[in-house]
């Protein structure tokens, strides 16, 4: 039995390991606490209404070969993993808040987690402030329902070690199992929301500092 458990063991650190192997050399940039933004937004039958948040975690790893310089159109070889806490989406109400948190099932799932599958530039740098466009494809976990995404997100060179990401996405609550919050026939909220970002990265070495 001992030493069935050893090769598990051997097995799972290899696959675990792989995919580290492969990016061990890649730089990582590490979200920058405080600095980001998420914003949802939504209608119901009294009025507009938006969640906001400052918290969004998680990295991003490039290929080492990818030139930030001159970034060229086509794919990019990258690692993303986003993290935002539910509990961490605000209004300025609190009982809308914790309507929100019901719905989306906050006790049981915690986290909006989202992870890049494809990245590819669509253009490069123009004059100005050295901002480029990609086209992203991934997987976005909201009330423990995975939805396939594609985004397009504009990537920018913030001084020598920082990259900000900004994007936005239409979704429906009920494409992730969320039923639209309605109250005693008061009032109903629309299925279409929009999700919107700005997300700030540092280089780790220097995060480390």
């Amino acid at each position: 039995m001992k030493t069935k458990q050893i090769l598990i063991a051997g097995a799972v650190t290899l696959l675990l390991g792989l995919p580290g192997r492969a990016a061990e050399n890649w730089p990582r940039y590490v979200a920058q606490p405080g600095a980001s933004q998420v914003k949802v937004e939504g209608t119901s039958t009294l009025h507009d209404w938006s969640v906001e948040s400052k918290l969004i975690g998680g990295f991003i790893e490039l290929d080492s070969s990818f030139d930030l310089e001159k970034p060229q159109p086509g794919k990019v070889n990258a690692r993303v993993t986003v993290l935002i806490p539910v509990r961490q989406l605000k209004s300025d109400k609190t009982a809308m808040d914790t309507v929100m948190y019901d719905s989306m099932k906050e006790k049981d799932h915690r986290k909006i987690d989202y992870r890049l599958t494809e990245m590819a530039v669509r253009e490069g740098p123009k004059a100005g402030n050295g901002a480029f466009l990609c086209d992203t494809k991934g997987g976005r976990v909201v009330a423990g329902v995975t939805n396939k995404v594609q985004m397009p997100v504009t990537m920018v060179r913030v001084g020598a070690d920082k990259l900000k990401f900004t994007g936005s996405t239409a979704v429906k609550m009920t494409s992730f199992g969320i039923k639209p919050p309605t109250k005693f026939g008061v009032f109903s909220t629309g299925d279409d929301v929009k999700l919107s970002f700005e997300w700030l990265t540092v280089r780790k070495e220097e995060a480390a500092k």
